[in-house]
């Protein structure tokens, strides 16, 4: 318990440090809630650390299988994608370092913290305006979401692939300055989960082709390069995760339904991998919801479920909402194409609700940015409508002073 004590105090110094340095570099963000925020996710930590006493947990897996040797003497026995991965990266701090299974825990926490600092950089550097929901501030609101802060404070692919995204979605706002958080947020999320990374790289390729707000020619030919080439060496890995070969993949597509089962069978909670596609999908985003929760966790989540919904009926509840969709720019279509395309993904092979309520925290806050990007584009809109009116009365003003 004291390492993991001494891990806070460390990686908080350094998200401090990391938030005064981001805050020179991007004036706009409010570095007074990314401290605010720092502390809340080390609440919910606690939270998430109470909560596995009397609850199985990955993580503690995760911990054994490095400290035995589980896959072997040395460190790269350990290197692979998925499950192989976490192991990979906890097997220095653990056989070098001697962390302890709760200063590993704390290190991964941090790395969770990482995901949303940039995730809150993505959003303040592309929403102009500012937005209430129910009187409240729309920004804040999201970013304190507990369910998205309780499932990325654990040892465990949430926390680490929720920074990859947080880093990759930073960086395609401006690719050619920020190519080193591209690269890097790209390699964490293919080695967390390769199929999550194939749909990201394949909705970012869309959102650029069929976008021309903001992205010039030169860059939209440099990205769909490097995407067709990450594309060429990750495809493969894809196949090999989900167990079908190439033959199987062009004439049946990406089914990941027998994933689902495999998964159904190691956790508790409602089956869902019976379900339909569409149903999957919509269990996945917003379920439970209060009659259906699995326990104390379930109504919390519930809560945060109905936020879900009022929510993203802003975006797909009016024939606006669902034009800009088509209309947005390329990192609204991005985050939307990832979001749905992930949603789907991962919905297939979340196999219980229980997992489902753990899995989809990696990918609401994409939705929740377009949600604010077309609220801000109608805000944008009513602005500028607002200024001509206010030019043509100068104008009438001007005119009627002369005569």
């Amino acid at each position: 318990m004291l390492g993991g004590i001494l891990v806070i105090i460390i990686t908080g110094l350094i998200s401090f440090a990391l938030i005064n340095r981001l805050k020179q570099i991007h004036p706009i963000i409010d570095d007074a809630l990314l401290k605010r925020l720092y502390f809340y996710h080390i609440l919910l930590s606690f939270a998430y650390f109470a909560y596995i006493l009397y609850n199985p947990s990955d993580s503690r897996n995760y911990y054994r299988k490095v400290s035995i040797g589980f896959r072997g003497d040395s460190w790269s026995d350990f290197y692979g994608t998925s499950t192989p991965f976490i192991e990979w990266v906890s097997y220095p701090f653990v056989n070098y370092l001697g962390f302890s299974y709760e200063a590993l825990m704390a290190l991964f926490s941090f790395f969770g913290f990482l995901g949303f600092v940039y995730f809150y950089i993505f959003f303040k550097e592309n929403i102009r305006f500012k937005h209430e929901f129910y009187g409240y501030d729309l920004l804040t609101l999201i970013f304190f979401l507990p369910n998205l802060h309780f499932w990325s404070t654990s040892l465990g692919k949430g926390s680490i692939i929720f920074m990859g995204l947080g880093l990759f979605f930073y960086a395609i706002t401006n690719v050619k300055k920020r190519i080193w958080a591209l690269a890097i947020g790209g390699l964490i999320i293919y080695h967390v989960r390769p199929h999550i990374m194939l749909v990201i790289l394949v909705s970012s390729a869309m959102g650029f082709i069929f976008s021309s707000k903001g992205v010039s020619i030169a860059l939209r030919i440099m990205f769909l390069a490097g995407a067709s080439v990450a594309f060429f060496f990750i495809y493969k890995d894809v196949l090999t995760m989900v167990g079908i070969d190439e033959e199987q993949f062009v004439t049946q597509g990406l089914d990941l339904s027998h994933r689902a089962k495999e998964l159904t069978k190691a956790s508790s909670g409602v089956d869902i991998s019976q379900y339909s596609l569409p149903m999957q999908v919509f269990t996945f985003l917003y379920r439970p919801l209060f009659v259906d929760a699995p326990g104390f966790l379930g109504i919390i989540v519930s809560f945060e479920n109905v936020f879900y919904l009022l929510i993203s009926l802003k975006l797909i509840g009016n024939l606006k909402g669902l034009k800009f969709l088509v209309t947005g720019n390329f990192l609204a279509k991005t985050a939307f194409l990832s979001f749905i395309t992930i949603s789907i993904a991962l919905a297939q092979i979340s196999g219980n609700l229980g997992l489902a309520m753990r899995q989809k925290s990696q990918v609401m806050i994409l939705v929740l940015f377009v949600v604010m990007a077309f609220m801000d584009e109608e805000k944008f809109k009513a602005w500028k409508h607002q200024q001509l009116i206010k030019l043509r009365r100068s104008r009438e003003n001007a005119t009627n002073a002369t005569t």
